[in-house]
């Protein structure tokens, strides 16, 4: 199985297609393995070749002690890109791997080509540091299978609860087969909590896509549009009606929006 060597870890990865060019690198959010983008990279691949792994603390990538940080995580990137000799790429990431994606952006321009960031935020503070901080609390109380178990209500809207419940509960058993360990769970908790590029953000200057689900309650479309504002000539997308994980619950809509965007600057 192939691993790239970060700091004190070995972070695990797949690449999919055969597509020519810079690879797109997706990262995923907090507790999710890689396989989590599989309803994108089936559609992706033909196109452009596609880096998922799996976060320091998931999966079968190694943990370390906690607190991580969303710097830290951004160098796991880098070490992936790395080893498959990556000098570029296109990003995006889901939640914090959209904070992973951005800090990315700011600090190593000249690794990123694009930049894509889905549900994902600018700085932990307000209703964002409460939000975030729920996590925080499901984990340290109930442990990592309560934990997936509690936040589906957080992740997904109440429409798609209640119309896809069975796949919903494959989509739990999924999560905890495939999740984090404790202290890997707690580390990305704290790598949320103390993310923060509000002064830094304006720096970004490659081609930006944001995207939000209207009625995500993690990281709320207010949340999305402060990112909006903070970057020059981004542009926003928001699936109407759609939770946190979009790429989940409407992945046609999603990738159909998504591959859009992304064909001009994949030439």
């Amino acid at each position: 199985m192939p691993y790239a060597q970060a700091e004190e870890a070995n972070i695990y990865y797949e690449v999919h297609g055969e597509a020519e060019g810079p690879p797109l690198v997706l990262i995923r959010g907090t507790g999710a393995d890689g396989t989590r983008w599989m309803p994108q990279v089936e559609v992706y691949s033909p196109h452009v070749q596609c880096v998922i792994f799996d976060g320091r603390g998931v999966g079968r990538s190694d943990t370390t002690s906690p607190p991580y940080t969303v710097e830290q995580m951004a160098r796991d990137t880098l070490a992936v890109m790395d080893c498959l000799g990556a000098s570029q790429a296109h990003l995006s990431g889901s939640s914090l791997g959209g904070a992973i994606a951005l800090h990315l952006a700011v600090h190593y321009p000249e690794r990123v080509l694009s930049l894509q960031m889905h549900s994902s935020w600018l700085a932990t503070r307000g209703f964002t540091a409460y939000s975030l901080g729920l996590l925080k609390k499901y984990l340290l109380e109930g442990g990592t299978d309560f934990y997936y178990e509690a936040t589906l209500p957080l992740l997904f809207s109440a429409k798609f609860m209640q119309r896809n419940f069975e796949m919903l509960m494959k989509i739990l058993a999924h999560m905890q087969a495939n999740s984090a360990t404790l202290d890997g769970l707690l580390g990305q908790v704290e790598a949320n909590l103390s993310h923060d590029l509000s002064k830094e953000a304006h720096k970004v200057r490659v081609p930006t896509l944001i995207t939000v689900g209207e009625l995500d309650y993690v990281l709320p479309l207010s949340c999305s549009e402060e990112l909006h504002a903070a970057i020059e000539e981004s542009e926003l997308v928001v699936f109407e009606g759609g939770g946190h994980l979009v790429t989940m619950e409407n992945p046609e809509e999603f990738n159909r929006a998504t591959l859009d965007w992304m064909r001009p600057h994949l030439s």
